[in-house]
């Protein structure tokens, strides 16, 4: 009897074990990482298993500052297995939420992400902690990254341009920059730089894709690819602070073609960052840093008292333009007759980088108002090292007065009658009208109409030229499939860009490129070289960027590791330019194939 009542218990005790874990009332972490070792600038997941939980509130994770980690989501994963139960099979089932981060390496030595912590129902649940180690590749001799930035100290809120540049030994690929090292106290944005010339090649680093420039350049003597960027540079707080270094890695092969991970690195720029003085400070300033423009204009001149005139201001100058709004105070023409709409200035949708376009709306007070003053924009000079205030040329007006009307001059009725010279204008009456007025709604209604869409549709040339405008799109229509029934080639070149514009649309350039120039030569496309392009009579610039993108070179040279990431406006630059110069023509029929 003892011995069945304990086989019993030990029954119920299996079930609930089992219910209890089928219904996820325990909440359990489990964190992981794909690798245990990685090169600096190499990207690892970091996972974090969730069982018993609800829902996929992420949990709260503390990265260690030598790795930069993005979320990228969570996915639910169930299971069920089978398990025997003395001598039952019972249904097991086990379901949890997985959540990812992409975790960036930046800098070499032991990584330690401590425990992520998940909170439910106040009760703070933690998984296990994980390591790895961050590696440095081979250091490369071959290869010399500069940063350039002004030989002085910057000001608080000053933003200044430091212009990298990376100086290639050899063939590269797999390129990254996300593991230079910048200090927390400087904004850093990097930016495509202006006025350079050379190959584009897109490159990622702060988060940012910008693009760079590649062109050949002497370095000490030696002919060498370079590539250039630039970084804007905004200082947040005074001291002296390193800037770098700037680290580029990437991969190389050897004289035996084996692949080696290797980067270079500048050296850390110092700068020493003071705050602005306040000596000769104008009124007015809001901390604008740098030179600016300020240009304005009105959407009329001519005006009564009262009437609204908009007012436009352009601000062209140093980015980041932090204090703006407060310093072009607007409300300062309320003291210049004019009163002021209460929104203050309003920011356009048309932000340019160096641009800013503000507008309001103003109303002149009286018709002693011959102008709308200047805008003014006081800033501090940091070439200088003085204040100087920017402003805006005034805008001249002429404004009208405004004659007082009674209510006798107003008018709520078409019904007039006579009435009397001494009539007392400050009772409301019908009185002969001193301004006209629409007559009453019966009188709308009932009046003569001066437009009717059915009178103008009996017309016969409204009719004839209807019917023109509905005949002429399918009269162009016929005539393209006319040419295309009638002309192989033409209909050839009509399925080689259908067929080139979903390879496109898939990311495949390259092919889509081959395709496209195949139907138009009559050559196979996979034969289709740079050189056959010459046969096209495109222009030289096509020519020459599509032998790069068809001979591979750029992946080989410039850091592409995937060699059908081609520029996606080729394939519709080389068809643009194939019709402008009208080179689709068959040489038997000359009849324009429809590219």
């Amino acid at each position: 009897m003892f011995k069945q009542l304990m086989s019993a218990l030990m029954i119920i005790l299996s079930l609930v074990t089992i219910a209890r874990a089928q219904t996820g009332s325990g909440i359990t972490l489990e964190a992981e990482l794909s690798r245990q070792r990685a090169y600096v600038g190499d990207v690892v997941t970091y996972q974090v298993l969730v069982r018993g939980a609800d829902d996929a509130t992420p949990p709260e994770v503390d990265f260690p500052s030598n790795v930069r980690a993005e979320y990228l989501g969570a996915s639910s994963q169930k299971f069920t297995t089978m398990r025997s139960v003395n001598g039952r099979q019972r249904a097991y089932t086990d379901s949890y939420y997985k959540h990812q981060y992409q975790v960036m390496v930046i800098s070499e030595g032991d990584i330690s992400i401590p425990a992520a912590v998940l909170q439910v129902n106040g009760q703070r649940y933690h998984s296990n902690s994980a390591r790895m180690v961050g590696l440095l590749p081979q250091s490369s001799d071959k290869d010399i990254v500069e940063i350039e930035l002004p030989d002085r100290p910057i000001y608080v809120g000053e933003s200044v341009v430091a212009r990298v540049s990376w100086w290639i030994g050899d063939q590269t690929s797999g390129t990254n920059f996300n593991s230079s090292v910048f200090p927390d106290s400087m904004r850093v944005v990097p930016k495509t730089p202006s006025g350079m010339n050379g190959q584009e090649h897109s490159i990622s680093l702060l988060g940012e894709n910008i693009v760079s420039y590649l062109d050949d350049s002497l370095y000490q003597g030696t002919r060498m690819k370079r590539l250039r960027f630039d970084l804007v540079i905004t200082a947040t707080q005074e001291g002296s602070f390193d800037i770098g270094p700037v680290r580029v890695v990437f991969t190389r092969q050897d004289g035996f073609s084996r692949s080696m991970r290797m980067y270079a690195e500048s050296e850390p720029r110092t700068v020493r960052v003071i705050d602005v003085p306040t000596a000769g400070m104008p009124a007015g300033y809001h901390g604008m840093i740098g030179t600016y423009q300020v240009l304005s204009d009105a959407s009329n001149t001519q005006v009564n008292v009262g009437d609204p005139i908009d007012i436009r201001v352009l601000v062209a100058g140093t980015e980041p333009m932090l204090g703006l709004e407060q310093t072009l105070n607007v409300q300062s023409l309320a003291s210049e007759g004019f009163r002021v709409s209460p929104e203050g200035w309003k920011e356009m949708e048309r932000r340019r980088s160096g641009e800013r376009l503000f507008s309001t709306t103003i109303r002149a007070l009286d018709d002693s108002v011959k102008q709308i003053p200047g805008i003014t924009l006081p800033a501090f000079n940091p070439e200088t090292g003085s204040f100087e205030v920017f402003e805006s040329d005034p805008i001249p007006i002429s404004v009208r007065a405004v004659r007082s009307v009674t209510l006798d001059d107003a008018v709520v009725s078409s019904v007039q009658t006579e009435t009397s010279p001494t009539a007392n204008r400050g009772t409301l009456e019908l009185g002969a009208s001193r301004f006209w007025s629409h007559p009453d709604a019966d009188a709308i209604r009932n009046g003569p109409r001066s437009f009717s869409f059915q009178s103008v549709v009996r017309e016969p040339i409204w009719q004839g030229a209807f019917g023109l405008i509905v005949a002429l799109p399918c009269l162009a229509m016929g005539y393209v499939g006319f040419i295309r029934h009638t002309d192989p080639k033409a209909a050839a070149v009509h399925r080689a860009w259908k067929q080139a514009s979903k390879l496109h649309s898939k990311g495949d350039d390259v092919q889509a490129i081959r395709v496209y120039a195949g139907a138009l030569l009559g050559v196979e496309p996979d034969s289709i070289s740079g050189a056959d392009l010459n046969r096209l009579g495109i222009s030289n610039e096509l020519i020459e960027r599509s032998t790069v993108v068809l001979g591979g070179n750029e992946g080989n040279q410039y850091g592409r590791s995937d060699e059908q990431q081609a520029d996606g406006s080729l394939l519709r630059a080389i068809r643009h330019d194939v019709r402008k110069r009208g080179l689709t023509r068959t040489t038997s029929t000359k009849r324009r194939v429809l590219a």
